[in-house]
């Protein structure tokens, strides 16, 4: 399955590559903000970040997760986005129902996955019925959640469509996101200093040449929130570049600008 995996990412790691070795910044780029509703060239925009090194680092681990964790082949992309997640998820072997918040965005996601069925939240509610899925994902949601509230009620209706033996994994920003020198995003933004818990936070994708802005939370908060919402946490995962990998990171050898956060209901 990890091999699988690494084959699914191999056509467009170098040319990735490439983009962020070059910074090419020329022009200006997709701006994403969390706060904001998603226009159809942002959807479109976003669907870049299948083609960025990003992506690469972020889920080179998870299908070792699935394998470990996952008992069953129903699961949920849970903030579908555009897709790409979904088609990760496929990739697994796993029997996929995507939902996001987003009109626009599962517009973009319906292209690109046209035999995958998708939903609308809306209400902040998962139109299907409890203690459904095998496995939930959470692809780079919760850094997109303003409050506290926001998160618990994201985090307890995902427990609420869980199986009592499901597995919840969660891949979202580390705290270091917006503090480290990276090769795949540029940080250094003056919104990004002194940032407290709730803030809004600043990073430009190279690869993608996106310009992110979303919110700032520790692992501290998250921890916190999960063990509120009725989760045990069983793995929390800093994927760092390795040296193996024909990649100059820069800071990602030593820290990780994500984390993967592993979770069980608490019985």
């Amino acid at each position: 399955m990890y091999n699988k995996s690494i084959r699914f990412f191999a056509p467009f790691i170098f040319f990735a590559t490439i983009i962020c070795i070059l910074h090419a910044e020329a022009d200006e780029g997709t701006i994403y903000h969390s706060q904001n509703d998603k226009s159809n060239e942002q959807a479109a925009g976003y669907s870049k970040t299948y083609q960025s090194l990003s992506r690469y680092l972020a889920y080179r681990d998870i299908p070792s997760f699935i394998a470990q964790y996952a008992h069953g082949k129903e699961s949920l992309d849970y903030g579908a986005g555009t897709g790409f997640s979904t088609q990760f998820l496929q990739e697994q072997g796993l029997h996929v129902t995507g939902v996001d918040i987003s009109k626009e965005m599962l517009a973009q996601a319906i292209v690109n996955c046209p035999d995958t069925s998708f939903h609308l939240v809306q209400n902040e509610s998962i139109p299907v019925a409890s203690e459904t899925y095998d496995l939930i994902f959470s692809s780079f949601v919760l850094f997109e959640l303003a409050s506290e509230k926001e998160i618990l009620k994201y985090l307890e209706e995902a427990k609420r469509v869980m199986k009592n033996d499901g597995v919840f994994l969660a891949l979202t920003a580390s705290q270091d996101a917006y503090s480290k020198d990276w090769l795949i995003y540029n940080t250094n933004y003056p919104e990004n200093k002194n940032l407290k818990s709730g803030d809004l936070a600043k990073a430009y994708d190279h690869g993608a040449n996106i310009e992110f802005m979303d919110y700032y939370w520790t692992e501290a908060d998250y921890r916190r929130l999960f063990k509120q919402a009725g989760f045990q946490l069983i793995e929390v995962h800093y994927p760092v570049g390795k040296e193996s990998e024909p990649y100059p990171w820069k800071d990602e050898k030593t820290s990780s600008p994500f984390v993967v956060l592993v979770a069980k209901k608490k019985i």
